[in-house]
């Protein structure tokens, strides 16, 4: 939480559109607190733990993006 909170102050923005890698992880409650923060879109890897990656697709829906080794995420 604390990333997004400093990339949204240094970069002036209410949103931020993507975080993407390891959540290490962390408590179910970091989906919500995500999006509360703007967040728009996820892409958790492995590390974030099964139960916690399954939070992420429901709450996201169409704006969770499957990531992994190997994987190629086009921003546009």
């Amino acid at each position: 939480m604390n990333v997004v909170k400093k990339a949204k102050e240094l970069m002036k923005r209410d949103k931020v559109y993507l975080v993407l890698g390891g959540f290490h992880h962390p408590p179910l409650s970091c989906v919500k607190e995500l999006k509360e923060l703007g967040v728009e879109k996820v892409a958790p890897s492995h590390c974030t733990g099964d139960l916690v990656r399954e939070a992420f697709r429901k709450e996201y829906k169409g704006n969770f993006i499957e990531y992994g080794v190997g994987k190629i995420i086009e921003i546009k």
